[in-house]
């Protein structure tokens, strides 16, 4: 997808007033800061300089740690066999810097995350957001636990798209069942032919007449009745835009070895670890990979914008190659780049109310494979579009996220990382065994890192600990996926879901089909 750079950032230019404290000279009258000659203030400018500047300074030590030792790149063009036990020991060196160093920038950002408050008397409220809930199995029951919730929050109005008459029918059902209980939400029911969740979604905007979307999945869940207020919380900033929100897989069955239990648990750690990335990528410099499909919250100025809708059904990708009408998947990445090319702030939101609960591997192993082999290949057509816009790094917009969130996912395969971390320091200096107290400490180290950002569900469910090695085996199988996807990445199949049986049912009824919203 190509998108031209000529827009401007609307966000506010960040600027700092100091006041000096001055004293008069006994002769000549000369005023001169009380903190001249005083090497406390350079050292706490110093010190200070990562948290007033943390874009500078993460792309600053990036730019270091990729031109550290350059010898090493001469060293590509020599065969492995040729390499000496130094040359193996600068290879680990490398490696384990420029693997890790992302990590520990996460923790420090993930730290310093703050969320957006909800205000004594906000400017906005439940009144002012239109939920849009496209569904194309309104007969299931998570849809109906998932309305349940939405009206919980009472928002100004909830429209329901599915797609063919007969499913206009159930969703109309269950929008008359609920419009008694919640008299103050306006339900809309409407339909359209083909599956498509983009069109679906292009269908209900138009009649949105709030200042505020939410758009929601069909299987997730608000557990919180305060989950408006928290997410419109960010949106007392002007420039704010779009609002993700933190994603909770619920758990069936802790600490249950079957197939289906351990495939939930990976689900769960699985959308824990994108929490991770989106709370520290934006607490450095306001970047985020993605705002989830499952819940955001966006202005409806920005979904209204001349032409946004048009070009969420008609994307392409490659090139223009791939994609048009045909494209399903990259639905929130698509929302995400556009809402960073209009120059819009984007915020994750992390609260106790701004949760949301969805279902994820609790059904089938092959329904989950599915999944992960979309969200594979959207990584592998999305980033590269984002990668583009190389105008939000030289204007310091967003230059940690570029690098280290949508460059590093490109390359992110732990199992060759991890083998070559093991190979490396085997055939080094540095040990002379496998079973060394070196290798011993790398295995650790290794194990320490792929669970520190799984501590959150571990503590809120203790009796999967036992579980933990399938998750660790889960992230060495998934590198196989990714390089599957990447070599399928043209295909925009959305796995995990039997879109040609809704398609079917739709045609057989197309000329009782009716487009119009109605309300319950």
């Amino acid at each position: 997808m190509s998108y031209t750079d000529d827009y401007t950032d609307s966000s506010d230019t960040e600027g700092s007033v100091s006041s000096v404290h001055s004293i008069q000279h006994a002769s000549g009258g000369q005023v001169r800061p009380a903190t001249q000659n005083n090497p406390s203030s350079l050292l706490t400018t110093i010190l200070g300089f990562p948290r007033n500047n943390p874009k500078q300074f993460i792309f600053f030590i990036l730019t270091i740690l990729l031109s550290w030792k350059l010898e090493i790149y001469s060293k590509l063009a020599t065969p492995f066999y040729d390499y000496t036990a130094g040359d193996w020991a600068t290879i680990f060196q490398y490696t384990f810097v420029l693997r890790y160093t992302r990590l520990f920038c996460n923790i420090w950002g993930s730290w310093r995350y703050e969320p957006s408050p909800v205000q004594a008397w906000p400017k906005w409220t439940n009144r002012d957001v239109t939920v849009v809930l496209p569904t194309i199995d309104p007969g299931n029951v998570k849809f109906v636990k998932c309305i349940i919730s939405v009206l919980e929050n009472r928002p100004a109005a909830i429209l329901i798209v599915t797609v063919g008459a007969k499913m206009r029918r159930r969703c109309e059902k269950v929008a008359r069942r609920y419009k008694k209980q919640y008299p103050s939400t306006r339900i809309g029911v409407s339909a359209i032919l083909h599956p498509s969740k983009r069109r679906q979604v292009a269908h209900a905007v138009p009649h949105v007449d709030t200042e505020f979307t939410i758009l929601a999945d069909d299987h997730v869940y608000w557990p919180s009745t305060e989950f408006i207020p928290s997410v419109l919380a960010p949106f007392e900033d002007n420039n704010m835009g779009v609002v993700a929100t933190y994603k909770r897989v619920l758990r069936t069955t802790p600490g249950k070895w079957s197939v289906i239990s351990i495939v939930n648990l990976i689900g769960c750690f699985y959308l824990l670890r994108h929490n991770w990335e989106l709370r520290a990528s934006n607490a450095i410099d306001g970047g985020v990979f993605v705002v989830s499909g499952r819940t955001a919250a966006y202005r409806t100025k920005l979904l209204k914008s001349m032409g946004f809708m048009d070009r969420f059904c008609r994307e392409r990708f490659f090139f223009g190659l791939f994609g048009g009408k045909g494209l399903g998947p990259d639905d929130d990445n698509f929302l995400t780049r556009e809402a960073y090319r209009h120059g819009w702030k984007v915020k994750f939101q992390q609260t106790e109310d701004s949760v949301v609960e969805t279902s994820l591997g609790d059904e089938n192993a092959v329904k989950f494979r599915g999944q992960l082999v979309r969200w594979a290949r959207t990584t592998f057509r999305s980033n590269p579009c984002m990668l583009r816009r190389v105008s939000d790094v030289y204007t310091w917009r967003m230059p940690y996220t570029y690098v280290a969130v949508y460059a590093a996912a490109l390359f992110n395969f732990a199992l060759f990382w991890d083998a070559t971390l093991f190979v490396s320091l085997y055939l080094s200096w540095h040990t002379r065994g496998v079973f060394t107290s070196e290798m011993g400490l790398l295995a650790l180290w290794v194990l320490w890192t792929k669970t520190i950002k799984l501590w959150p569900h571990i503590l809120r469910h203790p009796s999967d600990i036992p579980l933990i090695p399938c998750q660790i085996l889960f992230a060495y199988a998934h590198s196989l996926i990714k390089v599957w996807a990447l070599f399928t990445f043209w295909d925009c199949a959305w796995l995990g879901r039997n879109l040609d049986a809704v398609d079917a049912e739709s045609k057989e009824l197309r000329k009782e089909l009716d487009k119009h919203f109605t309300f319950a």
